[in-house]
């Protein structure tokens, strides 16, 4: 089966999130629904990154839950902690 490799360099200022996302929306503008791409190296590292994210984030908070439950040993008071997380967290999300 034939292949073909594209290479590219990032231009200073421009994150390796932002070219990824670009070079695959271009692609899928402009590539035919037959031909299959991928990513290879850091590129395909940091999409692999990406899929276990909402993992590590429920995994994480699981684990705070736990460790306040056992602080203030009740299975309430964790809750009510954690319960304000949510607002903090909108505060400090990136605007465009």
């Amino acid at each position: 089966m034939p292949a073909v490799t594209v290479s590219f360099n990032l231009l200073p200022g421009v994150s390796l999130g932002d070219a990824v996302d670009r070079i695959g929306e271009l692609a899928r503008d402009t590539l035919p629904a037959s031909i299959r791409t991928s990513f290879q190296g850091t590129a395909a590292a940091y999409q692999s990154s990406l899929r276990g994210m909402g993992v590590l984030l429920v995994m994480a908070i699981l684990v705070i839950y736990m460790v306040l439950g056992i602080l203030y040993e009740s299975f309430i008071h964790p809750l009510t902690i954690l319960s304000g997380l949510p607002r903090p967290a909108w505060a400090l999300w990136p605007r465009s």
